[in-house]
């Protein structure tokens, strides 16, 4: 498992817009804010939907109203493949990693080139310990032109990190850094990584009885 502040930093940018949507998402672990979902008028349960996820509400009475949305409401396309991968993220804040995968490969069933399911399900690897799958999701999403790259990179350097990947971890948080300047969470995963650096080679020495 990845070290918790880790985890909370990289349960960020979940969230995807559906048309018509100006909702504001706050990130979890970090200040990143994100564009959220709101639906047509006409669709209760999907707009109920939207309105729990623009507040941060992951409970279950929210959970239940994009299940109803998912399950019973006519949406345009775009609209319900929005709301899938919001459930997927409300099941990642909820640390239920398998329901959110199954979202997320729901929609790339759907639309193959869907990035940021991709970086979702990603996430959703990660939780569930899947490291190599999740290096993978990450990089298509990449690949894929995904909004905020620098939290794809961020999120790649954690499942690289679970792999013992280190290099590879630094190289991604260091690239998040590159392209958001002074972003707390990779600042942080650098500094540690720093630190982790300065205390194996103390620990070296006090082994060679160097004092």
């Amino acid at each position: 498992m990845i070290q918790g502040a880790l985890f909370a930093g990289i349960l960020g940018a979940l969230f995807v817009a559906a048309p018509n949507a100006h909702a504001q998402l706050g990130g979890v672990g970090q200040r990143e804010r994100e564009t959220g979902a709101r639906t047509t008028v006409g669709a209760p349960n999907a707009q109920a939907c939207m309105d729990a996820i623009a507040a941060g509400n992951s409970s279950n009475e929210a959970m239940e109203f994009c299940n109803r949305a998912v399950e019973s409401e006519n949406l345009p396309r775009a609209t319900r493949l929005a709301i899938r991968i919001n459930r997927g993220a409300m099941h990642l804040r909820r640390h239920e990693g398998e329901a959110a995968l199954a979202d997320f490969d729901a929609v790339i069933e759907v639309d193959r080139r869907n990035a940021q399911a991709h970086l979702n399900r990603g996430m959703a690897l990660i939780m569930l310990n899947q490291p190599g799958q999740a290096v993978a999701a990450i990089t298509q999403s990449l690949s894929l032109g995904v909004d905020n790259p620098h939290i794809a990179y961020f999120n790649r350097g954690a499942a690289r990190e679970q792999l013992g990947d280190f290099r590879g971890a630094y190289e991604d948080y260091n690239t998040a850094l590159e392209i958001r300047p002074d972003w707390g969470p990779a600042n942080e995963e650098l500094a540690r990584f720093v630190r982790g650096r300065r205390d194996t080679l103390a620990q070296s020495l006090n082994g060679t009885g160097t004092p």
